[in-house]
Parts: structure tokens; C-alpha cells; sequence
């Protein structure tokens, strides 16, 4: 149940569309409601109008039967020959014993042969009144065994001329010939006033047919549709061939639609038709129908509004949802997985290649000098140039396979069934790939190159866990890059056992630094008479466990570390010290050289830390001069350290550029930079005398140095045909083994001793 929960809630389209299905149902409930409403409300009317012609049926025929039965009796008083002998009162009285009752209906009159009136319940000498034109005489006079006839309405003369309709028997001779009628008028302001008390609506009707179409009377009452003749309308046949029922018509008279119930008037030639206008019917309905239909609209658009309103809320919850777990496992630089996501991805790889016993690989890239992109393009551009190293990665891999970025300009490769061969291929179109140019700004024209290096460990030869195969590739990456970048290097447990000794080496190092474990050896700088011209001052390490560490090793080590500054802050105050104390000893030194790095310039607090260096020995700026190799110029953050360069200018301490010639190609440099003095590096010195290639460009940077009014001191001079020759094109200092190794400071005093001694006096 809670998964189907939660599968629902994860679809928000499923509200709208169960909003839309619930409207749907209570409208249609609503609508099949009143549709039975409308149903009831019909069956009602229809059985109102059958009772009421039910009930005027009965009354009319009940009526009627009395003045036939009255009619009758003054037929058999006619026909009896006793009678006639009788006065005129007696008669009357005879002939009308039974028309009391019909008083209300009208009157019974009897006519001779020709028509004239003979009787009368009106009065007991009748009026002179004569019938013969009235189609109920003319009838019974033609037409033999007529029987009970029921005349067209018609005007009466003896009734202020109110419609009346006529019933008439035939009245025969001995002989069988028409002797004249008996007839009983009805009135039909009776039938008017019977009728109006019944119940129809505002536009209900009832009406009183003879059977061959002739309005007889009709409620409500209007005097012009007295004998109108309805034989034309669709339902008269209706009306004819039975003797009750029900039927909706459109009316002939007023063509309004209404409910019919007819019956039959025993065996008169009559029919009463109730008629209830559907609108009247409907009417209740309507307006219950309308409120329903009200309540229904409001209450469909409540509940389309509440599921809009959830779906919406649903909607924007899992956008965030979706946004937070983006922001979770994707970079959102790149939209790449990120370190975490990566680590499910590898761990799902693993498993699923544990389980296939299938081998994958892992391939640690790194962009090189990607911080020199963002130091001297900008930020902006070093994004732009990541998301385009994000892409190319993504097209260099297949579906299956994963790419990540851990951060900063690191990505990560997972390859799913890959053995070395697929491994080097893929990450040799990785290199081939991101070494085309990325243009950076169309406007410019600009475009930036970049290399990668990339360390690659296989699973699970390399490692059977995520931490170890990501660890691994590491140290293969750092191996590639060491190695001078733009290069793939897999993993080898050779790199595993120099990243232990060179973390055993980092701690004793460290532990070293600050337990006192180091110390600075000093060699002599001399001009070609062989007299000091300054010293150089050169951090030295002798473990007690380790021996001797080249300083080559634990330098490098250091600058990996990050514990270059430090040591190159502790060389810098104990060489200052060493010189104020020689001074203060009356040894004449000149000044004191110091090696420094790129990271001590990226210092903020460099030139102040200097200075106070300087400062609390007594010493002077001109007494140091600080040397750091080519490398430094073109560091990631050469506009920092040309920044802190000003700074040391400023104060009066002088740049020296150690190895010269070894570094880069370009010396724009040495314009830009207030460089005093150039140090010819040893590997040149070593060839003079043996390498013809070596002399030239020992002569070269010497001829450099020259122009540009620098001081030139060769390094590494260890035989007289080396300082000769150098000597011969122009470099008058030397530094090296002909001359001295590295002293300390003890060994140094006996040797500036020494020196005094062989100077000759003057």
C-alpha cells in the first residue's frame, strides 16, 4: 500500500485526471438524477391528468346520463295517448317529472314534426320557437334510428345568446313517420364552470371533443374556439380509436407542447382531453434541476480547483525534489554526476561485474594547468571551458559507461567490460579529444588548449573496491603527470610502494621541520681572483633512521606536500641569522643567496614576512638575494607572484633565476621581472671541454646575461678548463666543487680563514 502510495504521489498527472473522472461521476450521477427527476415529475403529471380525466369523465357522463333519462320520460309521456287528454299543467307536469335535475344543465323541450316548439321545461306554455334549422332536428328528421344525437355547439336564442349544445331523440308516429323531437340543451358555461376549478397550471388546458374533432368547450375559455374542429392535429386518430390514453402533442389551437389524458365519455360522442403544458410540468423541476445543477458546477470546479492546486503543489514539490537530489548527485556545472553519485555508479559496476565476472576500469583525469585558465581568462571561462571538457568526455565513452566530475578540473571514468586494451584506447581518444582547441569567445577569436593527464587501474587486478581503484588511479594520474603531463600511466604497485615511502618520508620530513632535524649548508660564490662574493644557502637532511636524503628528493616532496613554504620560511631565518652572527663574529660575507618557490610569492604576507626577517637580525635588503627558478614566471598564478615581486623589488632585495636556460623558451620575462642576476645551470658547466652543444649555450646565456646587464654566476664549476672557459666569454663567477662544496657553517669559517690567507695582501 505505501508503494502504491508513493507511486501515486510521484504522478501528479493522476490527480488532474482523478479530479477529472470524479467530476465526471457526480455530473453524471447529478445528470441521471435529475433525468429521473425529469422522469417522476412526468409520471406525476401523468398520473395527474388521467385522475382529472378520470374525474371529469365521470362527472360529464354522470350529467349527461340524467338528461337522457329526463328526455326519455318525455318521450314515453308523448307516446302515450292518455296523456295527451291531459291539461296543459298536468302534462307538464308529467312530461318533466324528472327534469328538475337537469335544471342546472339546461332545458327539454319537445318540437313537432315541423319544428315548432310543443313542450318546454322551461315554462308550461311553451314559446313559439322553431328548431327546424338546428342540425340536431335535421338529423333526427332524416336519418331513421338515429338514436341519441349530440348536436354542434350553437347559439341559444332563449339564453342571451350563450353557446349551448344539443342533445335529440326522434319522436314517430303510429306509422312509424317522424312525428317530431325531444332534445335537451346543455349549456356550456356548466361545463365552463366545471372545469375551471380544476387544477392545470399556467398553461394547462381542458377540453370537451365531440368524436369527429368539434371544441365543444375548452379551459381556459376563449368563445372563438367554441366548435373549432381539431380533426387535423397528429393525435386526433388517437382520440378516436380509443377510449382513454395518453399522449404529448404540440396543441393545434395555441401550439404549445403538452401532456394529454383523454377518456372516453361512456358511449357519448364526446371525449374529455386534460392538457398539461411540459413547461409547467417542468417547471418544479427547473428550478431544482438549475439549484442541483449549481451546486454540482461549483462543487465539480472546488474539486478540479483543489486537484489542480495539488497536482501544482505535487508538481513543484518533486521539480524541488528532482532539484535538491540534482543538486545531490549531479554537478551543477557540468550536470555530470558528482563525487557521491559517482561512488553508487562505481559500486553498482562493481557489483554487477563481480556477478558477470567481467573486468572494468577506472580512469582519474586531470586537466593540466586548468588553474592558469581561471587566473588569466577568468572564472567565466573556466567554467565554460569545463562544461565543454564535460561534453567531449561524455562523447568519448558509451552508454553504458559513466562519467563523472569529483571537482575543481578532476572527472572520473567508469568503464563497464573493459580490459586494458579497450582502457588505453578510450583514454587515448580522451587525450586526443580535449587537446583541441576550445574556443572561449567568438567576438576574439579566442581559443584555449589544454592537456590532460590520466591514471587508469583496472578492476579487479588493481583493486576489488571503489576507494582503492579511485586511489590507485589516483597515484597513476599523479605518475603521468610527473612524468610531464599529457600522458596515461596505469596503475602499477610500484606507485602504491613510492606513495608509502613518499608518505613515510612526508612525516619524517615534517617531524624534521620542526623538531630540528635539518640544517643549512653554505657554498662560496667567488669571482675569478678566487674572492667571496656571497654564499648560497642549502637546506641539508641526515635522519638518523633514513641517512642522507638528497635534497633533490625531499624538496619535491615537500612542494607535493605543501610544506615548501615552511621550509623555505625556516632556511630563509636561519641563513639571515647565520650571516648577522658571522658579522657579528667578523666574518666579511657579502650577502646570502636563498632558494625560493612559486607558493612563498603566493603569500600575501610574503614581502612583510621578509622583511621582518630581515629586520630582526639587523641585516640589510641588499644582504639577501632570493633565486627561484624559471618556472615560477609561468605558474598558475604568475599575476600574484608578479605582484609579490614588485613588493620584494621595492624593498631592495635582489631576484636571481636559478638553472637558467633549463626552464622555459621564452625570456619576455627577465623585461617584466626586476631579475638581478642569471645562475647558468650545472648540466651546461658539466659539458664545457667534452660537449660541443653544451659550450654553445653556456656562451649564449652567458652573451644573454651580458646584454642585459645581469650578473652571471655559472653553477656546478668543477675543473680549471671549465672556469677558464667560461671566464674567456665573459662569466666572472662561479660557484662549485673547484672552489668549494656546500660547508657548514663552522667548516665555512675555516675556509673564508683559508681564503684570507692565500689573497695576496694589498
Amino acid at each position: 500500500m505505501i508503494r502504491i502510495t508513493r507511486s501515486l504521489l510521484a504522478k501528479p498527472a493522476l490527480f488532474i485526471f482523478a479530479g477529472i473522472a470524479i467530476t465526471l461521476a457526480t455530473t453524471g450521477v447529478t445528470a441521471v438524477s435529475l433525468y429521473q427527476m425529469r422522469l417522476d415529475a412526468m409520471t406525476q403529471a401523468r398520473d395527474a391528468a388521467n385522475n382529472l380525466a378520470l374525474s371529469l369523465e365521470k362527472e360529464t357522463e354522470h350529467n349527461l346520463d340524467i338528461c337522457q333519462l329526463a328526455m326519455r320520460d318525455v318521450v314515453t309521456s308523448m307516446e302515450t295517448p292518455a296523456t295527451l287528454q291531459l291539461t296543459p299543467d298536468a302534462r307538464h307536469l308529467v312530461a318533466f317529472s324528472a327534469a328538475k335535475n337537469v335544471r342546472e344543465l339546461g332545458a327539454i323541450f319537445a318540437a313537432d314534426a315541423a319544428g315548432n316548439s310543443t313542450l318546454d321545461s322551461r315554462w308550461i306554455q311553451p314559446p313559439k320557437l322553431n328548431v327546424s334549422e338546428r342540425d340536431f332536428f335535421q338529423v333526427q328528421q332524416r336519418q331513421k334510428g338515429a338514436g341519441l344525437y349530440l348536436s354542434k355547439p350553437f347559439m341559444s336564442r332563449l339564453g342571451a345568446g350563450k353557446p349551448s349544445i344539443a342533445l335529440s331523440l326522434r319522436l314517430d308516429d303510429a306509422n312509424g313517420q317522424f312525428a317530431g323531437i325531444v332534445a335537451g340543451t346543455l349549456r356550456l358555461s356548466y361545463f365552463h364552470h366545471l372545469f375551471e376549478d380544476s387544477i392545470l397550471g399556467d398553461h394547462g388546458t381542458l377540453t370537451l371533443l365531440e368524436t369527429d374533432g368539434t371544441v365543444v368547450m375548452r379551459q381556459p375559455y376563449h368563445r372563438d374556439d367554441i366548435g373549432r374542429s381539431l380533426a387535423g392535429g397528429h393525435s386526433f386518430s388517437t382520440l378516436v380509436q380509443s377510449d382513454h390514453g395518453t399522449y404529448v402533442d404540440v396543441a393545434v389551437i395555441d401550439h404549445v407542447e403538452r401532456l394529454y389524458s383523454f377518456r372516453r365519455i361512456g358511449n357519448y360522442p364526446l371525449v374529455v382531453v386534460v392538457g398539461l403544458a411540459t413547461d409547467d410540468i417542468f417547471a418544479e423541476w427547473r428550478k431544482r434541476a438549475f439549484a442541483i445543477g449549481i451546486v454540482t458546477v461549483i462543487l465539480d470546479a472546488l474539486t478540479i480547483m483543489l486537484c489542480l492546486m495539488f497536482s501544482a503543489q505535487l508538481r513543484r514539490r518533486l521539480a524541488m525534489e528532482r532539484q535538491l537530489k540534482t543538486l545531490a548527485w549531479f554537478d551543477a556545472l557540468t550536470g555530470l554526476p558528482n563525487r557521491a553519485q559517482l561512488n553508487k555508479e562505481m559500486l553498482r559496476v562493481l557489483t554487477e561485474s563481480g556477478r558477470n565476472s567481467s573486468q572494468s576500469a577506472v580512469l582519474f583525469i586531470d586537466l593540466d594547468r586548468f588553474k592558469r585558465v581561471n587566473d588569466t581568462q577568468g572564472h567565466d571561462v573556466g567554467d565554460e571551458v569545463l562544461s565543454e571538457t564535460a561534453r567531449r568526455l561524455r562523447d568519448c565513452v558509451r552508454g553504458e559507461d559513466v562519467i563523472g566530475r569529483l571537482g575543481g578540473d578532476e572527472f572520473l571514468a567508469i568503464l563497464q567490460n573493459c580490459d586494458v586494451h579497450r582502457a588505453a584506447h578510450v583514454a587515448g581518444r580522451i587525450l586526443q579529444t580535449l587537446y583541441q582547441p576550445i574556443s572561449v569567445s567568438t567576438k576574439a577569436d579566442t581559443s584555449i588548449t589544454l592537456s590532460a593527464s590520466i591514471g587508469v587501474s583496472l578492476y579487479p587486478h588493481d583493486g576489488q573496491d571503489a576507494d582503492t581503484l579511485l586511489r590507485n588511479a589516483d597515484m597513476a594520474m599523479y605518475k603521468a603527470k610527473s612524468a610531464g603531463r599529457n600522458q596515461v600511466h596505469f596503475y602499477a604497485p610500484v606507485y602504491e610502494r613510492q606513495a608509502k615511502e613518499q608518505l613515510e618520508l612526508e612525516i619524517a620530513l615534517q617531524r624534521a621541520l620542526r623538531g630540528g632535524g635539518l640544517s643549512v649548508a653554505y657554498q662560496p660564490k667567488v669571482d675569478v681572483t678566487g674572492a667571496l662574493q656571497g654564499v648560497e644557502a642549502l637546506v641539508r637532511w641526515n635522519d638518523a633512521k633514513l641517512g642522507v636524503v638528497s635534497p633533490e628528493r625531499f624538496i619535491a616532496i615537500a612542494e607535493e606536500s605543501g610544506l615548501i613554504t615552511e621550509l623555505d620560511s625556516w632556511v630563509l631565518d636561519e641563513a639571515c641569522r647565520q650571516l648577522a652572527e658571522w658579522r657579528a663574529e667578523g666574518i666579511d660575507v657579502p650577502g646570502i643567496s636563498v632558494n625560493v618557490c612559486a607558493a612563498d610569492f603566493k603569500r600575501p604576507d610574503y614581502p612583510a614576512f621578509i622583511a621582518h626577517t630581515l629586520r630582526v637580525h639587523g641585516l640589510q635588503p641588499a644582504d639577501l638575494i632570493l633565486e627561484m627558478t624559471e618556472g615560477v614566471m609561468f605558474d598558475e598564478s604568475a599575476d600574484d607572484i608578479r605582484a609579490s615581486l614588485d613588493a620584494i623589488r621595492a624593498l631592495g632585495i635582489a631576484l636571481s633565476i636559478d638553472d637558467f636556460g633549463t626552464g622555459y623558451s621564452s625570456l619576455s620575462y627577465l623585461h617584466r621581472i626586476p631579475v638581478k642576476e642569471l645562475k647558468i645551470d650545472k648540466s651546461f658547466v658539466r659539458g664545457i671541454g667534452t660537449d660541443a652543444m653544451s659550450e654553445s649555450l653556456a656562451q649564449t646565456l652567458i652573451n644573454i646575461g651580458n646584454v642585459l646587464n645581469l650578473s652571471v654566476i655559472a653553477e656546478g664549476v668543477e675543473t680549471r678548463a671549465q672556469r677558464d672557459f667560461l671566464q674567456n666569454y665573459g662569466c666572472l663567477m662561479y660557484q662549485g666543487y673547484l672552489f668549494s662544496p656546500p660547508l657548514s657553517p663552522r667548516d665555512f669559517v675555516l675556509w673564508v680563514e683559508a681564503q684570507r690567507q692565500q689573497m695576496p695582501a694589498g
